[in-house]
């Protein structure tokens, strides 16, 4: 099975907990410091009792953690608004789902294409009025996250070159880069407050008090200015060899996870020439300097640097290039970049495993291995980009019917599609719903259903995460309208069946999430919730197996899981209101234990006579539910 997005979701988490370790000794080093230099010059006037006296340790660690945490807080809260935040700062205009523009409509087409076959809910898509040749990604989760291009990278690209760099930024959205570098930026941001405070110090205050309080021979006046002044100084130093070093340290961390996503976008495409080939671009022709003033601030976000400075968030060009060609590239100029400067730096950048394990022998005295069927196969492909699946994606969105590739990027057609999903049809309770309150998606509901008929159950829900971006575009009070109507559909035929949960869960997850303002702690232990996780197996083994299998299936699922076989928790204790407590709660889980209950998940929906339909839809459903992405379509 694939670790390597379960294992690399909590890595991210833990080096945050590193980072801010490192954080706070840098703010214990400035404080002491700072202490250090009153004291010294405090201590002429006042005496050698200064170094003892409590009050003014205590003064500056107040006012100096204040100053620092308040900042960081703030520029923490601002980037965890959301990646559109930070494409806003950097002049990001969203490109609309409609758009009839060439260059960007095929900038789409590789986005939905890479959504679809990894399962990462759509990310709006942010244009850079900028002739250079850059991108970046950005936000706090998968759930979360937009990509962003410059027109040059949209328009000087090949279609290759840009799928490599759109892979490269799925990447970092993977594996929680984007967290970690919304997290240096706030935490350089409260380590430079500090020196701007000694340079206004320095800079301003100190000398306005010198030159405004007049002459005198007793006036303190000068001798303050004075000593503000050389304390800013003093302040402004301390502050700025902090930078320095949280500099350093970002750029450490970021050179290497450049590398990594470097290799991780051949994996994704099979295709080293793409990515290699954009960067031999930005090399020999195009600059990659982004024209905006946030651009210092955020450099750490983009696919290369957008400025030349000491302290580089990214690798040299050309040796990204020689470890890319060392993986095959051969094309647009980067064969000439081969030559490598050392042994070293000809060896190739180890590409982050996505082999599926589900199918080898069992570990010693662990459970038989599944067989490899979709459901199976869902979880080893989570996290990845696998190009089998980007290709089936490709043509699955290439054979739409034009009514509905038209429909699923209006938000009137989204809003149609779902509930056409919802209600099966346009026979019932649900066509009265609709057409009372939602007249404007009624006319799709009408023209739609037939062709909506003719994609599989798992094709349908695919859809419905193709409309996600539409459907965000509602805004937050729009959108509860259409989720309320979307309800009363539901419940229209008295019974809510997986199909219709699932489409609950997609929703959640590929829309709500966008409107949310933080997201839940990754730190829960399955151990702690077992009663949870019997719940959903519970739930998965009424739904998918008959009244003589269902004891079976719900063991399986438990042994898979670990956890102690149990009864089967009567039917009546099974209902929608305690599935969706038990996988709120369970959404809290470590990411490797997530992995855990989806496997358990698979197992237990798998039926004896061979693969059923629903088996991939409780998997994706779950997976929903835990915010993992597996692949939309399912496995071929």
């Amino acid at each position: 099975m694939s670790t390597d997005f379960f294992t690399s979701q909590d890595r991210a988490r833990r080096q945050t907990g590193r980072l801010v370790l490192l954080f706070v000794a840098g703010v214990l080093g400035t404080m002491v410091s700072l202490w250090a230099v009153l004291a010294a010059l405090l201590s002429g006037s006042q005496g050698p009792s200064v170094w003892t006296n409590p009050v003014l340790p205590i003064g500056v660690f107040v006012v100096v953690g204040g100053i620092v945490g308040i900042v960081t807080l703030v520029k923490l809260a601002q980037l965890s608004m959301g990646g559109e935040k930070i494409a806003e700062m950097l002049g990001g205009r969203r490109i609309e789902p409609t758009t009839r523009d060439a260059s960007e409509r095929q900038l789409l087409n590789i986005v939905e294409e890479m959504s679809i076959a990894s399962g990462v809910p759509v990310p709006p898509v942010y244009l850079m009025e900028d002739r250079s040749v850059n991108a970046f990604a950005a936000g706090p989760d998968p759930s979360r996250s937009v990509i962003g291009v410059t027109r040059g990278c949209m328009e000087l690209l090949s279609r290759d070159e840009l799928q490599g760099v759109v892979a490269h930024e799925y990447s970092h959205i993977f594996h929680g880069d984007t967290r970690i570098n919304a997290r240096t930026t706030a935490v350089i941001a409260g380590i430079m407050a500090v020196g701007i405070l000694g340079y206004v110090m320095f800079r301003f205050i100190g000398p306005t008090i010198a030159r405004s309080s007049g002459g005198g021979r007793n006036n303190p006046g000068p001798a303050i200015g004075l000593g503000i002044l050389v304390l800013g100084l003093a302040v402004w130093g301390i502050g700025s060899i902090g930078m320095f070093f949280g500099r350093l340290i970002q750029a450490a961390i970021s050179r290497q996870r450049e590398f990594l996503a470097d290799a991780a976008a051949v994996q994704y495409t099979r295709n080293p020439d793409g990515i290699a080939g954009a960067l031999a671009k930005i090399r020999d022709h195009y600059s990659a300097r982004v024209e905006s003033r946030a651009a210092s601030e955020l450099n750490h976000f983009f696919f290369a640097s957008s400025l030349n400075t000491l302290f580089a968030t990214h690798p040299p060009i050309d040796e990204r290039i020689r470890r890319i060609v060392a993986m095959g590239a051969v094309k647009a100029g980067a064969a000439e970049a081969a030559r490598p400067s050392s042994a070293a730096a000809a060896r190739p950048a180890r590409a982050r495993a996505t082999g599926s394990r589900a199918g080898e022998a069992g570990f010693a005295g662990g459970p038989p291995p599944l067989p490899p069927r979709p459901a199976v196969q869902a979880v080893g492909l989570a996290g990845t980009l696998e190009p089998a699946m980007v290709a089936r994606s490709g043509a699955w969105l290439q054979s739409l019917p034009p009514e509905l590739a038209d429909a699923v990027h209006r938000a009137s057609g989204a809003r149609g599609i779902c509930y056409l999903i919802a209600s099966r049809g346009t026979d019932g309770g649900g066509t009265r719903i609709v057409e009372r309150d939602d007249p404007e998606a009624a006319r799709y509901f009408h023209t739609l259903a037939n062709a909506l008929a003719q994609q599989t159950p798992v094709a349908q829900l695919a859809l419905a995460d193709l409309a996600a971006p539409a459907l965000v575009t509602l805004g937050r009070q729009g959108y509860t309208r259409f989720r309320k109507t979307l309800a009363e559909v539901m419940r229209s035929d008295r019974s809510i069946d997986l199909r219709e949960w699932a489409l609950a869960k997609s929703l959640e997850r590929h829309v709500e999430r966008r409107f949310a303002r933080s997201s839940a702690e990754a730190s829960g232990r399955l151990f702690a919730m077992e009663a949870e996780a019997r719940v959903v197996l519970a739930a998965i083994a009424l739904c998918e197996h008959e009244a003589s299998e269902r004891a079976s299936a719900f063991a399986r699922g438990c042994r898979r899981l670990g956890i102690a076989e149990r009864p089967v928790p009567p039917e009546p204790s099974l209902t929608l209101d305690a599935l969706n407590a038990a996988v709120e709660r369970l959404a809290s889980l470590r990411f490797t234990d997530r992995e855990r209950l989806l496997e358990a998940s698979a197992a237990t929906a798998l039926h004896d006579g061979g693969a059923d339909s629903n088996e991939y839809l409780v998997v994706r459903s779950v997976a929903d539910a835990l915010d993992v992405p597996v692949p939309a379509l399912e496995p071929v």
